[in-house]
């Protein structure tokens, strides 16, 4: 796999935790935070993603 699929995918996998933590753990306003850093986390990871180089096609 490669590695930046797999960044995203962990990625994504740390942000659904704290989305999990913040909404049934903590109160509203750490859960928010837990929330947006979640969103910003995936975010990130998505635009590292997207600004690699295409493979080039011979």
């Amino acid at each position: 796999m490669n590695s930046k699929i797999g960044t995203l995918a962990m990625a994504v996998i740390a942000s659904i935790a704290l989305w999990l933590i913040g909404g049934f753990v903590f109160g509203k306003a750490v859960g928010m935070i837990c929330v947006m850093i979640g969103i910003t986390l995936v975010g990130l990871a998505a635009g590292n993603c997207m600004n690699s180089p295409a493979p080039e096609h011979k």
